[in-house]
């Protein structure tokens, strides 16, 4: 597992840099989701989470070569490190787009109908209580 993990850590952060200093490298995958100004930041912000990510499976792989990690153990400090990486990303995006997620989701018809009724039950009653 330590040379897979080593592989797939340097891979990743060598891409992740090269995001970084040449964003066209990133292509226009989620381009339509992203608002126009935002979109240089967006993808370096990505590239810098994918270059860390990297260092930080390189890292890992190298301290299970190293100490004789627990399974559980080594999970945990692999979702945790990749959460803490993680959460710039969202919070930039957050206050950019407006939403932790760039990525859309298909609103069904079932589901807009439920969320109309909901919207117009609201309105009914604040209107009920300005009324009072």
């Amino acid at each position: 597992m330590f040379q897979f993990m080593l592989v797939v850590g340097l891979v990743l952060a060598y891409y992740g840099y090269s995001v970084t200093k040449n964003p066209h490298i990133w292509g226009d995958q989620g381009r339509d989701a992203i608002k126009e100004e935002n979109w240089n930041r967006y993808v370096r912000m990505n590239g810098q989470f994918v270059m860390y990510a990297g260092f930080l499976f390189a890292a890992l792989a190298a301290l299970d070569m190293a100490v004789d990690l627990a399974e559980w153990l080594f999970f945990l400090i692999l979702l945790g490190g990749l959460a803490v990486l993680l959460y710039p990303l969202a919070h930039w995006m957050h206050q950019q787009e407006g939403t932790w997620n760039p990525w859309p989701r298909k609103e069904t018809e079932q589901h807009k109908r439920r969320r109309l009724a909901k919207e117009e039950e609201r309105r009914a009653r604040r209107e009920q209580k300005k009324s009072k």
